[in-house]
């Protein structure tokens, strides 16, 4: 079967390479529609349910919601594992589901479940809510928001940071959430706006009212009522909600609580009535200066730098709207990771077509070898990249690892069926009754066929125990020897099939150099001694390679251990812990602390600082 492939490539070589040509630009055109990403999906498909309990200790969140929430979701189907959390006034559970699980199937049989048991809350507890479906590293893009004093004075009114938020939340946040791919935007520190009723003591015990009478006025002056029907003898006229709500402070203090003898008893009377700052369960700066911390993440799936472009053009048509004393930082961004990774399979890929070109030059001083074993790179790279595509992998560090690692093999293939072509047609003129060219051309690429056989299948074993690792391991580690073994196979496939087709054209036809280049020459002889003295003392040879092998064996317990190797990724993140019942001032002082220490070092390009929790933040820390 092989021999016949190989004689149908030599025979319609002409087809065979012009289906290369063609495979080459479907490649391209693959390799431009896979996604981007910094890593593998390597988390099983979990679903992670937040309830926000203002006011609760974390024993009573545990007691009270944790439990309770653990208990429904336990014993859905697919559940592998529940895992919680709770902390004041929050508590997060985390269902993990068995692999291959759909998420979104895994979400709605969670939604029914917590429909079950929202009624056993406890009054007061806000609903359970699903966090949006994110990548495990889906963190895209942060931007630091700062009020600064402007350059000239102007008669506007300057931005603080209680209406710095208010932009945030009604503005930005819903124009990055209508791009495409984002699945969240969480926003740390600034001043929430809110309406307050500071109730005064003495003045309730005045006018004879309870706390539980301003609660019920505060809350019905800023609510909406139907409007209802109006039925006459032969029709009915439907009028449109009633809107009550409140547009100032002025329309909460006029509130009427309850009358005494004709005289209504307004909030005013028994409260101050202010617009005020939420209290604070996290918070965030840059640079030392107190700053709004927006985290964008993506959905998982999805093409990281095609999202950050999109998220790019909807922060600079907001920018356009913004007062002009708000300054807005870029102080992440994963694109530049994944970048960085691309060039270096691209300098990878450049370097190897270089140092195998002059070798080749070198050793058989003629270019069309080194143009038909060049080919077997990029075509190698792209057929691998197809079939990734196909297996339902994308682009990421694992993958462009695997596919660099390649490179320096995928030729080798290539290299031999050309080398042993071309001597065997340099043989072949020096004869006096030469053969046809063509028939040299299938002779020798049947004699080292096995051998490339063979090598691509041990490369294919010792790569085998990657694929044994299970669970995160095997999800981060088994692409990259995809990666390698699909670019090892489609080589083969190349050396058995395009390789004796270009030798058939650029060589059989050729006059061919009688003898070896100089470089071949002044190899031999420097090896030569080296394998006689290998032949006469083998004895030494393998006690040599034996003691080497044990050396190794017992330096190897010494060497270090790590997860994964250290990207060189211009990002330094410090967790920081501050005793147990630290007030989040205290944890902000700290961080601020460190941010003003580091900004006037120049290795550092910014610092910013996230302390605590923000709303919807899967990290429900203190």
């Amino acid at each position: 079967m092989l021999n016949a492939l190989l004689r149908w490539s030599i025979v319609q070589r002409w087809l065979v390479v012009i289906g290369a040509i063609m495979v080459t630009v479907l490649g391209i055109y693959n390799l431009t529609q896979m996604p981007l990403d910094v890593l593998p999906d390597f988390a099983p498909p979990q679903v992670e349910i937040q309830t926000e309990a203002p006011g609760l200790a974390p024993e009573e969140v545990e007691a009270l919601i944790t439990l309770p929430l653990e208990s429904a979701v336990n014993g859905t189907p697919g559940v592998e594992t529940v895992r919680s959390s709770s902390a004041v006034g929050i508590s997060v559970v985390k269902v993990i589901f068995n692999w291959g699980t759909d998420i979104y199937q895994a979400r709605q049989l969670v939604t029914e479940r917590l429909q079950q048991v929202q009624a056993k809350l406890p009054v007061g507890v806000d609903a359970p809510q699903i966090s949006p479906v994110s990548s495990p590293i889906g963190t895209i893009l942060m931007y630091a928001l700062t009020p600064q004093t402007p350059e000239q004075p102007t008669n506007a009114p300057p931005t603080d940071l209680m209406e710095l938020r208010r932009i945030v939340d009604q503005r930005i946040t819903n124009r990055l959430l209508a791009v495409p791919g984002v699945s969240q935007v969480i926003a740390y520190g600034g001043d929430v706006r809110q309406y307050q009723v500071l109730v005064n003591p003495q003045q309730l015990q005045a006018f004879n009212v309870s706390l539980q009478e301003v609660t019920e006025a505060a809350t019905a002056a800023n609510a909406n009522a139907a409007g209802g029907f109006l039925i006459d003898r032969d029709r009915e006229t439907n009028y449109s909600e009633v809107w009550v709500g409140l547009e100032s402070v002025e329309q909460l203090q006029q509130a009427v609580i309850t009358a005494r003898n004709g005289t209504p008893i307004r909030l005013q009377d028994v409260a101050e009535v202010r617009v005020g700052a939420a209290l604070k369960r996290g918070d965030g700066s840059v640079s030392g200066e107190p700053a709004i911390i927006m985290v964008v993440n993506k959905q998982p799936g999805v093409d990281t730098p095609t999202v950050t472009r999109a998220v790019d053009e909807a922060m600079n048509s907001v920018k356009a709207g913004l007062p002009k004393d708000v300054n807005i930082t870029e102080t992440f961004r994963q694109e530049s990771f994944i970048s960085a990774a691309v060039n270096n399979v691209q300098s990878s890929l450049r370097d190897g077509i270089i140092i195998v070109s002059v070798i080749l030059l070198l050793f058989l001083m003629n270019w069309r070898t080194a143009v038909i074993t060049l080919s077997a790179i990029p075509l190698s790279i792209l057929v691998g990249m197809m079939i990734l595509n196909l297996m339902g992998q994308g682009i990421n560090t694992m993958t462009l690892g695997g596919l660099a690692v390649a490179i320096g093999s995928v030729v080798d293939d290539s290299i031999v069926d050309m080398e042993n072509a071309y001597r065997g047609l340099r043989r072949n003129q020096a004869e006096g009754n030469p053969k046809h060219p063509l028939q040299v051309v299938y002779d020798t690429s049947v004699e080292v066929r096995l051998s490339v056989i063979l090598s691509t299948v041990i490369i294919a074993v010792v790569f085998a125990p990657i694929f044994s690792l299970t669970g995160v391991e095997g999800r981060i580690f088994a692409p990259m020897g995809v990666a390698y073994l699909v670019s090892i196979l489609a080589s083969t496939l190349v050396a058995l099939t395009l390789s004796p087709a270009l030798c058939a054209f650029l060589l059989a036809n050729q006059t061919l150099r009688s003898e070896d280049t100089w470089v071949t020459r002044v190899s031999e002889r420097s090896y030569r001694p080296a394998l006689n003295f290998a032949l006469r003392h083998s004895g030494i040879v393998l006690m040599v390679a034996i003691a080497s092998f044990v050396a190794s064996l017992i330096m190897l317990p010494t060497l270090g251990r790590v997860f994964l190797p250290e990207f060189q990724e211009p990002s330094l993140v410090n967790t920081i812990l501050l005793y147990p019942g630290s007030s989040l001032e205290a944890t902000q002082q700290s961080g601020i602390a460190i941010e003003r220490a580091l900004q006037d070092d120049p290795r550092f390009g910014v610092a910013q600082l996230r302390a605590g929790r923000a709303p919807g933040d899967a990290d429900a820390g203190g």
